[in-house]
């Protein structure tokens, strides 16, 4: 009976795994302007980005990051970013400032 729960532990692992596929980032913040919402809301340069809003990895994606950020604009937008790898859940509002965009940062999409 000793042997059973190694056997059970490698089934346990799976879930675990899958979890890491679902949480790989799909974009990374290359570029944000000083005094940006995106600055100022807590993103840094070199965020991982692996959800932004209901967008997660897939097709696409500059376009609907830019209408997520669009429809959601003086609204929060939840995030769940790797920093330094590890996972972070920030927030972000996107709005009008003097610059680009509502963000006044750029995603390369990975």
């Amino acid at each position: 009976g000793i042997s059973a729960p190694l056997h059970g532990g490698l089934s346990q692992n799976d879930p675990m795994e899958e979890d890491l596929v679902t949480r790989l980032p799909f974009a990374m913040i290359d570029d944000i302007a000083d005094g940006s919402p995106a600055a100022l809301d807590g993103l840094l340069l070199g965020d991982e980005i692996v959800k932004f809003g209901s967008v997660e990895a897939g097709g696409r994606l500059q376009e609907r990051l830019v209408s997520e950020a669009l429809t959601s604009e003086d609204n929060q937008v939840s995030l769940l970013i790797i920093r330094q790898g590890s996972p972070m859940n920030l927030t972000i509002t996107p709005r009008k400032w003097h610059g680009r965009g509502l963000m006044g940062c750029h995603f390369r999409i990975l």
